[in-house]
Order: structure tokens, then C-alpha cells, then sequence
């Protein structure tokens, strides 16, 4: 390990990395010069990513993979673990971001959430964990939410799901880390994604929104200090700006999309998820 590369000899997996936070997490391990493994769906986005890892001249292995799928969680490790070595950091970022109201949320909704937001995780996380105990080191990162710690209207699925890969995570950290495995979950606020609500609808500066590189800075900060340091298992990231705040940013978006009642805060003639 080096100053400049803290990470060089390292392994890390991130699921999710075609775009985005696990993107910028990609980037930002390889540039500390860590191996990866970038797991997602999107083949052409993938390759992308990978480019751009290899130019940190470090290992890296792209494996385009529909995670949800049966056995697809222990066959990307098993893939990662076969061309880079055992994985010491893993990253939990694939997830579904869908959201309603309870009476309006179809079954197949919510298991195709549950499936992706936390059985997915779990499935990873049992496939790597049993190599880092036996090695006494490793990392788990899942990136959930801030939205994980509101009680809002009409967050669900997405939102309960983000709170129980919060209580997976605080779970698996105080199982392990007495043998020197840690894990994390990191909350980000509203983050600067393709995927994000367009800040300029609601009157909120793009530059007050957090960017990607932010967020692959807090993990990178959490997997490399001393083992004696423990952190978590939930660190919020949040944009400073009130503006650009969750709670603030959430009931803005309800009132563009739903009739919204602004005495009591509940909604109003919801009427059913769109296809």
C-alpha cells in the first residue's frame, strides 16, 4: 500500500457500475488502485466504465449481468473472484427506484424491489463474506438512501426496502467486524445522476446538488481507514443547500405529480402507478 494508491493489491466489486454513483465508485477505488469488477445490465455502458477504470492501469474485469436473475449474484463473484483474486471491498449499488402508494403498489412491484434492493445485496454479501472472515479483512458498502430515514408519502416500495438494506448492514457489521470485516451503509441525498429529478424544475441550482465523485469520496474514505476506526454502519451524505434536501426535494416532486393536500401533508386523489 502507497500513499497515492492505498488501495493497490486490493479487489473490489461494485454491482451497479454502469452509470452513476457506482460508476464514480468504480473510478474512484481504481484511482486508488484497486482491481474491480464491474458488475451491471447495460453491456454498452459497462464497456465505457470499464475504459475508464483501465486507464488507473489497474486489473478490471466488466461483466454485464442481470443481478436479479437466479444464481446471478454468486456467478459474478465466483467471475470476479476467478480473474482478479478473492474480493476485499464490496459495493451494493444496484437497486430499483420505485416508488407509490401502498394500495397502489402491484405485488410483482414490490418483489421485483425486494429482489433487487435486498435480496441481492444479502446473495452477494453471503457469497464474499465467508472468504474475508477466513482472511480477517474486508469491506461491505451498500449505498442506500437519506430517503431510507423519512417516513413519506407515497415512497414506497423504494423506501421500505432502503431501510431494511439499513438494517442488513448494521446486521452484518456487528456479526463481523470483530474479525475485521466492516460494513457501511452510505445515505446520499440528492445526488447529480441521469437517472435524478431536473433540479431546474423545483428552482434548485444543478451545482447544489451532490455529484457522484462526492459520494464514491465518503467510501473511499470509510475502506481505507486504520482497522482500529469504526464508522457507521449508516453515514448520510447530504447536499448542503436546503434547497436541495430530501424531505424538501420529496414533497416538491409529489406536488407535480399528484394533487397534494398542503394543510395535512397527505395526498389526494392518487390515482395508481403508471406501467
Amino acid at each position: 500500500m502507497t500513499e497515492d494508491r492505498p488501495l493497490k493489491g486490493k479487489v473490489a466489486l461494485v454491482a451497479g457500475a454502469s452509470s452513476g454513483i457506482g460508476a464514480g465508485i468504480a473510478r474512484t477505488l481504481a484511482a486508488a488502485g484497486a482491481s474491480v469488477a464491474l458488475v451491471a445490465r447495460r453491456e454498452r455502458e459497462l464497456a465505457a466504465v470499464e475504459r475508464e477504470v483501465a486507464a488507473h492501469e489497474v486489473p478490471v474485469i466488466a461483466l454485464t449481468a442481470d443481478l436479479a436473475a437466479e444464481d446471478a449474484p454468486q456467478d459474478a463473484v465466483t467471475a470476479a473472484e476467478r480473474a482478479l483474486g478473492p474480493v476485499d471491498i464490496l459495493v451494493n449499488n444496484a437497486a430499483l427506484a420505485r416508488t407509490g402508494p401502498i394500495h397502489d403498489t402491484r405485488p410483482r412491484h414490490w418483489r421485483q424491489a425486494f429482489r433487487l434492493n435486498l435480496d441481492v445485496p444479502f446473495l452477494l454479501i453471503r457469497a464474499v463474506l465467508p472468504g474475508m472472515r477466513a482472511r480477517g479483512h474486508g469491506w461491505i458498502v451498500n449505498i442506500s438512501s437519506e430517503g431510507s430515514l423519512l417516513q413519506a408519502d407515497w415512497s414506497a416500495p423504494y423506501s421500505i426496502t432502503k431501510r431494511a438494506l439499513n438494517a442488513l448492514t448494521a446486521q452484518v457489521d456487528i456479526e463481523n467486524r470483530h474479525l475485521g470485516v466492516r460494513a457501511v451503509a452510505v445515505l446520499p441525498g440528492w445526488v447529480r445522476t441521469d437517472l435524478a429529478q431536473d433540479p431546474e424544475e423545483f428552482g434548485v441550482d444543478v451545482d447544489r446538488l451532490l455529484d457522484p465523485s462526492d459520494v464514491a469520496d465518503v467510501v473511499l474514505w470509510a475502506v481505507t481507514l486504520p482497522p482500529r476506526v469504526g464508522v457507521g454502519p449508516l453515514i448520510p451524505v447530504r447536499p448542503v443547500s436546503r434547497n436541495a434536501q430530501t424531505a424538501v426535494n420529496w414533497e416538491q416532486y409529489l406536488r407535480s405529480v399528484r394533487h397534494y393536500d398542503t394543510v395535512g401533508g397527505h395526498m389526494l386523489d392518487a390515482t395508481g402507478m403508471p406501467e
